[in-house]
């Protein structure tokens, strides 16, 4: 059990034919969690199929997936990076959520991060950044 981690979530969603006017923006949803110690040393990757929804749901799935496989490994302090800024501002209190949907899958990821003893903190990264690239999750 180590004193800190990094989890970093990313989500995928195919929606056939997006590109269609009035075509409803729910697709098929894949996630992966990778967790790293503070050394940056591979703890955890595993990924999942998530069915038939949106790229919100999809990303917040992700979110509680990592929550859910995180305390495993680590009890205290907590980073989560995604390329999902909106996951994020939710996360972090800057944005409302609108959609009850959402706000389902937002209260699930808030009884998991309450696991942890120390910080849970969100952050956004780039995915085309050189971060994201060394961590091999561009």
């Amino acid at each position: 059990m180590v004193n800190k981690i990094k989890i970093i979530i990313d989500a995928t969603c195919r929606v056939p034919n997006a590109h269609k006017k009035g075509r409803a923006g729910y697709g098929y949803a894949a996630c992966g969690v990778v967790i790293l110690d503070e050394e940056d040393n591979i703890l955890h990757e595993s990924s999942k199929y998530l069915g038939e929804m949106t790229v919100p749901q999809a990303e917040m799935n992700a979110l509680i997936e990592g929550l859910e496989i995180a305390p495993k490994y680590c009890r205290k302090d907590v980073e989560i990076w995604t390329d999902s800024k909106l996951v994020v501002e939710w996360m972090n209190g800057n944005f409302r959520l609108k959609k009850e949907h959402i706000r389902q899958l937002y209260d699930q990821a808030i009884v998991k991060q309450q696991r942890f003893m120390g910080d849970v903190k969100y952050f956004w990264h780039n995915r085309n950044s050189k971060w994201a690239k060394n961590m091999l999750i561009s």
